[in-house]
């Protein structure tokens, strides 16, 4: 690069120049000595130095221009020359001409050949930076254009959720000289346009904040064809490249830690608090405002949307309904899917029904089914709200009183264990007297008379929805992150008393006594089961209903594994939303979330998949999870197994060893020793007749046909036969098994007494994983014959501490191979209480601790806590 600077010959030439415009100039000649003299004319302030940058013009006026006001101005106009590289490089030389020329150069000012600068400009800026704190490192200006007719205003407090989807601060800025000594500079490879968006969102990466420059004096010149115009043409482009460079600033919990710094979502009118809180999280403290300066927020939000804010959703009830839904692990889940209706409904509603159920389900009524003047919940867009202080009667207000709401009221059932009814009329009352209120201020109002200016930005309730979208989301679930503790979340199809879901139970309690907040996502149902041992594994519940459900295939997959549409809609990104917010998902066999995986990935989740048995149709077809797994794996950080054998098989479906997490499975639930020994010692008595147990899913996959065969054959042997269990699956059809079949045994006391009567118990199933009844059973010396499918040969060794019976056989072998190990146990005791002695010993020492441990460790290395080295 070669420079050219003329400069007087007092050696202090640079001596005195507080400020220093940068000037790019390429192919404006006629233009550049408007912007020059801009500068020289500068009064009242700093003296100001040009740096003219000659960037490889072909117009040798550019040149001679420059050197002329040099030669008439020594020590205040410099020219550089450089080869082309585009108007970013051009702003760097200036930079670095001015770091190592001008030592005494406070801030630099970076002012396009065909702009101009009100005489006042920059002593009104350096005065504004020297009052500032230290981390605002630029002013910006209002645009006021010239050639064209508009004028911008960007006054208003400084917004960094506002510049992450609009460019509002002009690339004709004070930039204070540190925020340049730290490295930052104009991105050069961005030759194409929002050079300058890049350059302050870099600054905001640093630490760097704005701040508006009231009555600047920029003026900008506008013409219908420019760069800014071929820049507006390429401007997904454009902004994709934004987007992936600045990553960090749009990941998921930065954007909802600055929206809760700026602008928050809830207004909660809760009377027992006596004041208004502002918030993005509902559990959090937010900011609290007396109710009549929250209307004044209000207020001034609908006046100047771009300018001022005010959250969008006003949320009616008392503090105990937050708590109680809080404390049920549900509170987040609401205010998302409140947030999701309100987008088609004035106002929305929650009604909570108690129930003696161990279950929580989430419904959705139409609005005559629901009764929304006693939902102790109540939510309403402020907007509307705002409008209806305005009509002297809204219809749709009046309705709300009665038994049938209008269509714009969206209902929400909420059913889970609580004492009484929960039903109150105060939500309703409190947002009528909102109305009431919100329409004294308005018959007050005086609007503000219309500025001469032009607003430049979105308005300010919809930018951390925008910036949302921006990364391909919906609305982020609202609950803020807890220092010192990760987020991990659990993603199934449907949660209820099975092997599969205590095994989830087990892994969520020790990852929670490990530092680890537990979530439960359910996608596509609204109802889960929920016994007692599930406060100690989950601390949140995210019941996703009618989402997802039938955006999958069971053709035309990866070798006929199943396939996930649920991708692009609006839905989708609804999901991604809930789960953008976490640092680890395991997904647990949800077909339609398989095409969330890659998106989740992209945002900054650690994703696993959990694989836990090979499933086969009626023909003995290969179907099921592990064969989706294989064709997604590209998708995930790791797969989860719980047997050897899964492991084996994934590994032959090509996924890469390194991947796979061995995890296997503990019982299910703890159980005291004593309850164990007194079992154990049971079993030294010679009992009559031979106590048999099935206890499982009433479901195909456990071979409910072979149950029936067994039993209905096993009458010569004189067995006492107990069937406990329910089915599962909606098309599950169950034969006549000819014993009475009891419901699902759900506490800990009763399995163990269960376990502790049975002397055996069967498992005839057509494909598992490792049984988690297997373990149970074991561990009260109840002996187990099943089938050797999946890896139940890795929990039974055979004639040791159980019995296996091949399964590969004609259906009357595997019957005959049932009933003869039956009795052969009820005529050898002794062989049952070797076998039984046996089984307790191999299970006494299975804990979920430590056969979690290196996946435990893997995370930490993964994630690790924040604060703590990676």
């Amino acid at each position: 690069m070669m420079r050219t600077v003329q400069r007087p010959a007092d050696s202090n030439w640079a001596a005195g120049v507080e400020v220093a415009v940068v000037i790019p100039a390429y192919r404006q000649p006629g233009l550049l000595p408007e912007a020059i003299l801009s500068v020289l004319d500068q009064q009242g302030g700093p003296l100001s130095a040009v740096v003219v940058v000659d960037d490889g013009c072909p117009y040798p006026e550019t040149a001679e221009t420059a050197l002329a006001f040099a030669s008439l101005h020594p020590g205040r106009v410099f020219l550089l020359r450089r080869p082309n590289g585009g108007l970013s490089a051009a702003r760097n030389t200036g930079i670095d001409f001015v770091l190592g020329a001008l030592h005494g150069c406070r801030a630099l000012h970076f002012l396009d050949a065909d702009n101009r600068l009100h005489p006042h400009y920059l002593a009104r800026a350096l005065t504004a930076l020297a009052a500032a704190p230290a981390e605002i490192g630029w002013v910006y200006p209002d645009i006021d254009e010239f050639g064209g007719h508009d004028h911008w205003t960007t006054g208003g407090a400084f917004s960094l959720m506002q510049l992450l989807t609009c460019n509002y601060c002009e690339a004709g800025s004070v930039v204070r000289r540190e925020m340049v000594e730290g490295g930052l500079r104009f991105d050069e490879a961005m030759r194409d346009g929002f050079e300058d968006w890049d350059f302050w969102l870099s600054a905001a990466a640093r630490g760097w904040r704005g701040q508006h420059l009231p009555h600047a004096g920029f003026r900008y010149r506008r013409r219908p064809e420019s760069m800014l115009s071929s820049s507006e043409r390429l401007r997904p482009l454009l902004l994709g490249q934004l987007h992936r460079k600045h990553a960090r600033l749009f990941a998921p919990r930065r954007l909802l830690a600055a929206e809760a710094a700026e602008v928050p979502r809830f207004a909660l009118h809760m009377p027992d608090e006596g004041q208004v809180r502002l918030v993005v999280d509902p559990a959090g403290e937010g900011t609290g405002l007396p109710p009549s300066q929250a209307r004044e927020a209000m207020l001034a939000a609908m006046e100047q949307p771009s300018v001022c804010q005010y959250p969008e959703i006003l949320c009616f009830t008392e503090t105990s309904v937050l708590d109680l839904l809080a404390r049920s692990g549900v509170l987040h889940m609401v205010f998302w899917w409140a947030e999701r209706l309100l987008r088609d409904a004035h106002v929305a509603a929650l009604e909570i029904v108690p129930t003696d159920q161990p279950m929580l389900a989430l419904e959705r009524p139409g609005p005559a089914e629901g009764q929304v003047a006693s939902a102790p919940l109540v939510f309403a867009r402020s907007q509307v709200l705002w409008a209806a202080a305005g009509d002297p009667s809204p219809a749709w207000i009046e309705s709300l009183q009665g038994p049938k709401p209008q269509p714009i009221t969206a209902l929400l059932r909420l059913r889970l264990p609580a004492p009484g009814s929960l039903a109150s009329p105060l939500p309703l009352r409190l947002l009528l007297l909102e109305v009431a209120a919100l329409a004294r201020l308005r018959r007050r109002w005086s609007p503000l008379p219309a500025g001469w200016k032009r607003e430049y930005r979105p308005p300010r309730g919809r930018i951390a929805a925008d910036a949302e979208a921006a990364i391909g989301i919906g609305r982020l679930l609202p609950r803020l992150p807890r220092p010192g503790l990760r987020d991990i979340g659990f993603l199934l199809p449907l949660f209820a008393f099975a092997g599969l879901e205590k095994v989830i139970l087990n892994q969520a309690a020790v990852l929670r006594r490990r530092g680890w907040r537990t979530h439960l996502i359910v996608l596509g149902q609204g109802r889960i089961d929920r016994g007692a041992e599930f406060a100690g594994a989950f601390d949140t519940v995210m019941l996703l209903d009618g989402l997802g459900e039938t955006a999958v295939s069971w053709e035309g997959g990866y070798f006929g594994a199943g396939v996930s549409h649920f991708g692009g809609s609006q839905a989708a990104r609804d999901v991604l939303g809930v789960l953008a917010g976490l640092d680890v998902l395991i997904n647990v066999h949800s077909l339609a979330g398989q095409a969330l995986m890659a998106p989740l990935r992209r945002l900054g989740v650690r994703v696993f998949g959990g694989l836990h048995l090979i499933e086969h149709g009626p023909h003995g077809e290969p179907r099921g999870t592990p064969h989706v797994q294989a064709a997604y794996e590209h998708a995930y950080d790791g797969i989860l197994v719980i047997s050897r054998q899964l492991r084996d098989w994934c590994i032959g479906a090509g996924i890469p060893a390194r991947k796979i997490h061995l995890v296997e499975n503990a019982p299910g639930y703890a159980t005291r020793p004593s309850r164990i020994a007194a079992a154990l010692a049971a079993r030294q008595r010679q009992r009559r007749l031979l106590q048999v147990l099935f206890l499982g899913r009433m479901d195909w996959q456990k071979g409910l046909d072979r149950l029936a065969a067994i039993i209905g054959h096993s009458a010569p042997l004189g067995l006492r036969w107990r069937v406990v269990g329910r089915a599962v699956l909606a098309d599950a059809a169950v034969p006549e098994l000819g014993v009475p079949i009891e419901p699902p045994a759900i506490e800990p006391a009763a399995l163990d007494a269960l376990y502790a009567w049975a002397d055996v118990l069967v498992l005839p199933s057509r494909f598992e994983g490792v049984p988690l009844v297997v373990l149970e059973a074991q561990r009260m010396g109840c002996v187990v014959i099943a089938t050797d499918v999946g890896a139940v040969a890795e929990a039974i060794r055979h004639g040791e501490d159980g019995f296996l019976v091949p399964h590969r056989q004609a259906e009357e072998a595997v019957i005959d191979g049932f009933l003869e190990t039956l009795a052969r146990l009820s005529a050898d005791r002794a062989l049952l209480a070797g076998v039984a002695t046996a089984a307790a010993a191999r299970l006494a020492k299975a804990d979920w601790p430590v056969r979690m441990q290196d996946f435990l460790d893997h995370l930490d290395r993964l994630v690790p806590v924040q604060g703590q080295p990676g």
